[in-house]
């Protein structure tokens, strides 16, 4: 919704025709001074020319600079214009950057609309970050024509907007077109009861260059003045002779009470009748406000926020500079007022940002932690700002207020040593803070330290920071209005429970912190809850749940414009892991390579720690040896050197036993078999595989027994692998329908999830089992195989070899199938060779061994007869 035009407006049909041929294209720049008539203009075009659209209107201050800001206001400004934007678009939530497949969205919904849309931008001068301005570009790029931007700025110089203006995209209307014609110059005067003679009129017209807001000047002090006098003085656009102007013309006329209050209340950006009280000591704010308004003293009501006012950025500047020159003591008591005043009211960081300006640094971290915003510092789209209004805190305030806003500032970049000795600064000085401020100071270290505790994997410190933490939220007032807090603790002591093995406790806590973190200001904490609570499942063996939590995580993330740079990383780590088990390669690999992107790869052991470890296996199923023990030789350093939990050392071993079984390496696969805590299902199942690649069917038989009869049991996947071995060893047994029987218990425990790796992957147990068994492979349409005509043995669906196939005479080489591998996955031979680290002409030697042995001459041919064996 466009300003609504609250004076007479001079008709200027040549500038809204400009402007309407503007938005028929994608873009339209309105540039010009300060006061020259931008919003005006655009403002009259909205209300008396045809829109192509709904027209979206966004008026930007300078704290809507940053990327998260920016973008959560457009999309709020498009929907309430009407524009229909998915539900998966979210609001941003940091300040610092916003995920381009928000952004990606939002294009996609604009360009499908049925109408256009336009979308003004007003003091667009205040958006610097060139991130934005990308963004941006991009955005408008992507709308396949159904955006229509209008920006409103006082410089129009950024190179983004040249080549729209190359492409003859753009049309500008700059300074020169906003000037007043003498003709309209004449109608403004005459909308204030005034007419000039011809010569006076072209001189007054010359002497401001057309400016709208000096000829606005002019006739407000002709009617002071009683009458269209002749307007002798030039008035040059310079800023002095403009202040000059304003203090001589504008606050001389006006009685000493409102020119006591204009002073008074200069110090804040916008105020309202109660704020005025405040700031001047007495009780006319709502009467002096209404009424400078209505005189015309460049006083304007904020359009989105009624019962607020703002003055002229021209007068304000010259309050300002007369309040410093004339009353330079006032101006700290006057930031003080204002701050009092915004914190009783609750907006925080205003509070914050006038204590600062007084240098009133006690006050500027009391109120923060006084209001628990320790939370909005940490977490929230606040960070940015918060953070900046407190920039300046001079590192010789001493006090425990200033000490905790040292501390979470410190951990925030990660500074966790400065962050402990400023919490310990903190809760050493609490006893000399007011009874009443102590909880709140209290609840703000145990966050602190609960997030500490997070990161070191120091288990008693975390559950000690929540009881302690707990204990202050409820001697603290203002709790219920931060859930962000108690979302923080939850979240924190969850995550450290869950790094420990204790799933139980774990979840307890965790689905806690969900209900919690339903709250406004949460979705950091909420996202961390979501994907912890999808790893947990996942470590329980629950598949459907952990993929169901991970994607709740990953779309909350998405609504939020979250970058993948800056999530938890748990989420897609949950969706990669529950992928590889369900055979799905694609997905794997997207989630694995998000998790691997995200801060927790960085800070997170359990996500550090567990990514290298996956694509371990995910290269060990591609017969990758070298790869997979590269993967695993990582694991270490990326859990930062802490020793893993032994739950997961002993997925560690596992997998480290499964790449050396790959290897044929049975004496370093039983060495990390010795490492698994017993008793374990999986750790069975896996001296099993290694003793039936031994070929002693006796002992895998043996070992097997205690899963086969539920003794010994850990999750579905072992019963699955089980039961898969138990068939192999059947089968070459010659014991046909005991190995089908068996073949069929493991289809049957894999469905309900999808267990798809243990049956697809290349030499894995059920490749030559499901080859020996094709009706069960028509019966579990779930694994995605079709048995091919006259072979006997599956293969991708629709991919079916007819004839029979023979196993090759000589057996492919290790680097052979590691070739052919790549090679079904549709990889170039120069894709191979940079994946392998191998030479094009190794390659392709490589690549005429394998077509010699599977007696083939094409590479298409190769790959099907493989599969057809069950190489790849």
């Amino acid at each position: 919704m466009s300003p609504r035009i609250r004076t007479p407006v001079v008709d200027r049909p040549r500038l809204v025709e400009l402007v309407s041929r503007g938005v028929d294209g994608p873009l339209t720049v309105v540039s010009g001074a300060a006061g020259s008539g931008k919003t005006l203009l655009v403002a009259s075009w909205c209300a008396t020319a045809t829109s192509p659209g709904p027209v979206a209107w966004l008026t930007l201050e300078p704290e809507d600079d940053a990327p998260g800001a920016f973008w959560a206001y457009v999309i709020a400004a498009l929907r309430r214009a009407g524009a229909r934007l998915p539900d998966d678009v979210g609001e941003p939530f940091l300040d610092s950057s916003v995920a381009h497949h928000l952004l990606a969205r939002v294009a996609d919904s604009l360009a499908t609309g049925a109408t256009p849309v336009v979308l003004v931008l007003d003091q667009f001068e205040a958006v610097t970050s060139r991130q934005v301005h990308q963004e941006l570009d991009v955005l408008l790029r992507h709308t396949a024509g159904m955006l229509r931007l209008v920006l409103l700025t006082r410089d129009d110089g950024s190179r983004w907007l040249h080549r729209y203006e190359l492409r003859g995209d753009l049309v500008r209307i700059r300074n020169a077109d906003l000037a007043f014609t003498e003709e309209e110059a004449a109608c403004l005067l005459q909308q204030h009861g005034l007419q000039l003679p011809p010569a006076a009129l072209s001189a007054l017209t010359e002497q401001t260059s057309g400016w709208a807001a000096g000829l606005r000047l002019c006739a407000l002090s002709m009617q002071r003045r009683g009458g269209p006098a002749p307007f002798e003085a030039p008035l040059p656009g310079t800023d002095p002779t403009v202040t000059g102007y304003l203090v001589d013309e504008v606050l001389e006329g006006q009685p000493p009470d409102v020119r006591d209050f204009l002073a008074r209340t200069c110090v804040v950006d916008r105020l309202c009748p109660a704020l005025a009280d405040a700031l001047t000591g007495r009780a006319d704010g709502e009467v002096v406000l209404r009424r400078l308004q209505t005189a015309n003293v460049l006083t304007t009501e904020v359009e989105q926020a009624p019962g607020w006012y703002r003055y002229h950025p021209l007068l304000l500047h010259v309050l300002r500079a007369e309040l410093g020159r004339a009353r330079p003591g006032s101006v700290d008591e006057l930031h003080r007022r204002a701050s009092a005043w915004f914190e009783r009211e609750g907006l925080l960081l205003e509070a914050v940002r006038h204590a600062a300006a007084a240098s009133d640094w006690q006050a500027a971290t009391a109120v923060v932690v006084r209001r628990l915003g320790i939370g909005r510092i940490l977490v929230g789209r606040e960070t940015n700002q918060l953070d900046a209004a407190l920039l300046d805190l001079p590192a010789t305030v001493g006090g425990s207020m200033p000490a905790v806003i040292r501390a979470a500032r410190a951990l925030t970049v990660f500074d966790l040593e400065a962050c402990r000795e400023q919490v310990a600064a903190a809760e050493e000085r609490a006893e000399d803070e007011a009874e009443a401020d102590r909880p709140p100071l209290l609840a703000s270290t145990a966050v602190i330290r609960a997030i500490v505790a997070r990161i070191d994997g120091d288990l008693p410190a975390a559950e000690s920071a929540l009881a302690a933490g707990e204990s202050q939220l409820s001697r603290t007032p203002e709790a219920g209005a931060h859930p962000e807090m108690h979302a923080l603790l939850l979240s924190s002591v969850g995550t450290v429970q869950l790094w420990a093995g204790r799933f139980d406790e774990a979840e307890q806590v965790l689905r806690r912190g969900l209900a919690v973190s339903a709250g406004p200001g949460c979705q950091y904490p909420r996202l961390n809850v979501l994907g912890r609570l999808a790893v947990l499942e996942y470590a329980r063996g629950e598949l459907g749940r952990a993929a169901e939590l991970g994607r709740a995580e990953v779309a909350l993330a998405d609504e939020s414009g979250l970058p993948v740079a800056r999530r938890t990383g748990a989420g897609h780590l949950a969706l990669a892991l529950v992928a590889v088990d369900q055979g799905d390669q694609t997905a794997a690999r997207r989630h694995l390579d998000a998790a691997a992107a995200s801060v927790g790869a960085r800070q997170d052991p359990l996500v550090a720690a567990w990514v290298p470890m996956l694509r371990a296996l995910v290269h060990a199923d591609h017969r990758d040896a070298r790869r997979a023990l590269s993967s695993l030789a990582a694991v270490p350093a990326a859990a930062g050197g802490r020793s893993l939990p032994p739950w997961l050392a002993d997925r560690l071993a596992l997998t480290s036993a499964l790449v050396h079984t790959e290897r044929r390496d049975a004496a370093a696969a039983e060495a990390a078999l010795d490492a698994v805590t017993p008793p374990s299902a999986q750790q069975v199942v896996a001296r099993a595989t290694l003793a039936l690649a031994g070929g002693d069917r006796g002992r895998a038989a043996e070992l097997l027994s205690p899963v086969l009869a539920g003794e010994l049991i850990d999750d579905t996947g072992s019963q699955v692998e089980a039961w898969l071995l138990a068939a192999r060893v059947h089968l070459a047994n010659r014991a046909r329908p005991l190995a089908r029987e068996a073949l069929r218990r493991a289809l049957s425990l894999a469905e309900p999830e999808r267990r798809r790796r243990v049956f697809l992957r290349p030499g894995g147990p059920g490749r030559g089992l499901l080859s020996a068994f094709p009706d069960l492979v028509g019966a579990n349409g779930w694994l995605g195989l079709t048995p091919p005509v006259g072979s006997g043995t599956p293969g991708p669906r629709g991919a079916a070899v007819a004839g029979p196939v023979e196993m090759p005479a000589e057996p492919l080489t290790n680097r052979e199938t590691t070739v052919l591998v790549r090679m079904a996955q549709a990889m170039s031979a120069e894709d191979i060779a940079h994946d392998l680290f191998l030479s094009i002409n190794t390659v392709k030697t490589h690549q005429r061994g394998i077509y010699r042995k599977l007696a083939v001459s094409r590479r298409n041919d190769a790959v099907r007869k493989a599969r057809s064996l069950g190489l790849v």
